[in-house]
């Protein structure tokens, strides 16, 4: 009977997909975008689970999801409809005897849901508020099949809608698979919870509850209960008018801005110290605390810190620069190539020091001056605004620096995504309350002033070196790329990049956009 009901829910979530995606692109091809935005996020609310997660995870942070039109569109991020479910039958199930006895009350309705788990209310036997969550049923026997059909989904329709850089959207998609299987697992939630718990134990500002892994089963976590106002709430009361700075100052007594520069701080300063940081900081994973703290829960999705430190601080320094208005385009191209694509970076600087012209960053100067150029060329000036804003992502400044189609042929491999996926979840979430500008470029200033004091070795130029013969075949197939995509920008790099008399031959022109 089960896997009937399973293979019949596969079979409606099939149907239903094909037909959205029909409406969808109907809706966009005669310009209602915001109607197609609207369509699109409620029906993945209603199908519920990943296609939620989808929402939170790939769609957040998009000038896509701005459009959707929905006034409970914030309940995606706490409080979603729940399953009924019998909890003490639940613990009877997943726990022994002496277990159970630990616990001495827990509320049979949950107070929270989120896409593959609710959230109930308990005592253990010394009184200690915790929370008990528990992932919700057939979650594991559909995910695998869910995520299937988002891929085809997502091919299928967004890749029509958003043609530019070559972020790969297989690539996109099964960071996004590989997140997603990992929240499911509960025993691996539980196990860095209880990491960030020990990192952040003696910290006055930021807090994170304590995790009971003797309680914890592949089902099921108990956690130290987190009071306080979700984010979430706050920018629900702020998109009716209500003033978030006073709102939390009156009810808490504590500073916004001050909250959210701890858990910015604290996060980014993670990346140096700690192996991984808390990977969602969504509204709903956010409490607002008394005193001045912020509260962190739900630890389903970790971000790894980047293997390539001095990299990711140097796009931290060129955010700070584009805060004070004294970015280049020169410079950023420079820094997102080292960090996006750090294998035609390291390319560039190796062959430099052998064919160049004695400065080791020439050629890299020589490549990031044509993007200049070009940028030039769409905004009219080489200088990044000052009023850089959370929509202005390192990503999509990058994308101009580029022009459409991708002219630059560049392949971003994004090894260390699951940071930036954490950082401008942050950004959007501060963005959301209207307090951008105030708390994001006093943090980075202070996060890049700290990390060079604190941590030097993380940040000294240490790219791996390459040899010449594997310099000149990434170069050679990065060319190739350009020369398919335009072959008078082509034509411009190779007065500039001299490689021991080879010569690149591009190859013939294919219908359709090229791919690497």
């Amino acid at each position: 009977m089960k896997q009937q009901s399973i293979a019949a829910i596969k079979r409606y979530r099939t149907r239903r997909l094909a037909s959205l995606a029909t409406r969808c692109y109907y809706l966009h091809k005669r310009g209602k975008d915001e109607q197609m935005a609207t369509l699109l996020c409620d029906e993945l609310v209603d199908l519920g689970g990943v296609y939620i997660k989808f929402l939170q995870g790939v769609l957040l942070r998009s000038k896509f999801l701005r459009k959707w039109q929905n006034p409970d569109r914030l309940k995606i991020f706490e409080n979603l409809e729940s399953e009924p479910l019998d909890i003490v039958e639940v613990l009877r199930h997943e726990l022994k005897p002496a277990q159970l006895e630990q616990i001495t009350m827990v509320q049979p309705q949950p107070f929270a849901a989120g896409s593959f788990g609710q959230v109930y209310y308990a005592q253990l036997h010394n009184g200690q508020p915790v929370i008990i969550k528990i992932l919700r049923p057939m979650v594991r026997e559909l995910l695998r099949y869910d995520l299937r059909l988002l891929s085809t989904f997502s091919k299928s329709f967004f890749t029509k809608l958003y043609k530019n850089m070559n972020l790969q959207v297989d690539e996109a998609l099964k960071e996004f698979r590989e997140a997603t299987l990992r929240e499911t697992d509960y025993k691996h939630e539980a196990a860095f919870a209880r990491e960030m718990y020990e990192a952040y134990k003696d910290n006055e500002k930021l807090v994170v509850p304590q995790t009971y892994l003797e309680l914890c089963t592949d089902n099921m976590i108990v956690q130290d209960f987190v009071p306080g106002i979700s984010v979430a709430q706050v920018i629900k009361l702020k998109e009716q008018g209500v003033d978030p700075v006073t709102y939390v100052n009156e009810t808490l007594g504590s500073d916004l801005d001050k909250q959210l520069s701890t858990l910015g701080y604290e996060s980014i300063m993670g990346i140096f110290h700690l192996s991984r940081i808390q990977g969602d900081p969504h509204p709903g994973n956010v409490r607002l605390l008394d005193n001045d703290r912020v509260g962190l829960i739900d630890f389903g999705i970790s971000a790894n810190s980047p293997p390539e430190k001095a990299a990711f601080f140097g796009m931290l320094q060129s955010y700070d620069r584009l805060f004070k208005g004294s970015q280049t385009a020169v410079g950023l191209f420079e820094q997102g190539l080292r960090f996006f694509v750090s294998d035609l970076y390291r390319a560039l600087k190796k062959l430099a020091s052998i064919y160049g012209k004695g400065d080791d960053k020439d050629y890299l100067s020589e490549v990031s001056g044509i993007a200049a150029k070009a940028f030039a060329e769409v905004t009219g000036s080489d200088i990044i605004e000052a009023n850089f804003s959370q929509d202005n992502t390192a990503m999509s400044v990058i994308n101009k620096l580029v022009n459409k189609g991708n002219r630059f042929g560049l392949v971003m491999r994004l090894e260390a995504s699951d940071i930036l996926r954490a950082v401008q979840t942050y950004t959007s979430l501060v963005g959301s309350l209207g307090r951008y500008q105030q708390v994001v470029p006093p943090i980075m200033d202070r996060v890049v002033i700290d990390v060079q004091k604190l941590y030097p070795e993380a940040i000294s130029d240490s790219d791996d070196q390459i040899s010449v013969d594997d310099a000149i075949d990434i170069i050679m197939n990065w060319l190739e790329r350009v020369a398919e995509r335009d072959p008078a920008l082509f034509r411009q790099l190779m007065s500039k990049i001299k490689m021991g008399g080879q010569k690149v031959v591009p190859k013939v022109k294919k219908e359709g956009p090229a791919h690497a």
